[in-house]
Order: C-alpha cells, then structure tokens, then sequence
C-alpha cells in the first residue's frame, strides 16, 4: 500500500528538522556532542534525540525537546531519558523538562498544510546554518 500524502509529509518533516537538530550545535568540521553523554562524532552520525516521545506531536518538531544524542544513548539506552531532561533544565532553565512533558501531553491535530509550514521552516533554517 503507498504512502499517503500526510505519511510522506511527516517523513520529510522528520528528515529536515533531524538534519537541523544534528547540525545546528556542530562545529565548523561538522562535529558535534550528544547532549547526554558527551560523544562527540560526526553530525551525520548521530541522532535526533527527543526527550518527549515522536508519537507526541505537539512536542515532535519541538526544537527545546530535540538534543543531538549518540545512537548509544538514544537507541540503546532508550534516550536516556533522565539525563535528557536533568541537561534540558540546566541549559532551558528549572522546569524545562516538565514544562515540555506537559505540553506532549496537549491534543494538537496538525493539518497537511501545518506540516507542509514545518518542512519550510526548518528547510529555511537550514539553508541560514549552511551560511
């Protein structure tokens, strides 16, 4: 069965705001640190971690709740979800992570044009870090 449209969309919306989260901190050499351990490796070869679950939406292309993390820590070590949110509040300030825990729990109901806006942000965004 082919992908829907709102499928395809999601996927490229993944893709753009991932490649943005993995670039975004990374040095001019591309390197860049997992926010919860420390590894520092090529951006391409590390992960968009999210501290709140994709399957919230409200907080998936969050840019507070998505940090580069290694594939140990995200995969592995199932995000390392405590140390995610002990750095979010050091770096956002106290609160951060229930502030972002709460939110994920909000209903949101994105439209294809909605997720068509994510896409052309990030996409924009991207283009200004490659500057």
């Amino acid at each position: 069965m082919p992908k829907s449209k709102r499928s395809k969309l999601i996927a490229k919306a993944d893709k753009v705001f991932s490649q943005y989260i993995r670039t975004r901190n990374a040095d001019s050499n591309g390197y860049v640190a997992c926010f919860t351990c420390g590894k520092v490796d090529q951006w391409k070869s590390q992960d968009c971690g999210h501290f709140m679950s994709r399957k919230h939406y409200n907080t998936r292309w969050d840019e507070d709740n998505c940090q580069v993390q290694c594939k140990g820590c995200n995969i592995f070590r199932h995000g390392e979800q405590f140390l995610f949110s002990v750095h979010l509040d050091k770096l956002y300030g106290e609160g951060k992570a229930e502030e972002l825990h709460f939110k994920s729990r909000q209903t949101v109901k994105l439209s294809q044009h909605d997720i068509q806006d994510i896409i052309d942000y990030f996409e924009a965004r991207l283009v200004k870090l490659k500057k």
